[in-house]
């Protein structure tokens, strides 16, 4: 999994440097920086629903009167 993200960063940056050579910086960053923001918002959003199935199964499964009625 690490080489299929490594091999990704390395195309991502190779694609980067041919727009950048091409076109010149101010276009490439029209394109990249929404794709880049929205990465980003999606990646946190991934990142929010992962801590809110964590909490909820937290709370959901370790509540306090189970431990009270288990040591009474």
């Amino acid at each position: 999994m690490k080489s299929m993200r490594r091999l990704g960063l390395v195309l991502t940056v190779l694609f980067l440097g041919i727009i950048v050579g091409n076109f010149g910086i101010r276009p490439a960053l029209l394109v990249f920086v929404p794709l880049f923001t929205l990465w980003f918002m999606l990646w946190d959003e991934k990142k929010y629903r992962q801590s809110e199935r964590r909490r909820i199964h937290e709370d959901h499964f370790y509540h306090e009167p189970y431990y009270r009625s288990r040591q009474s």
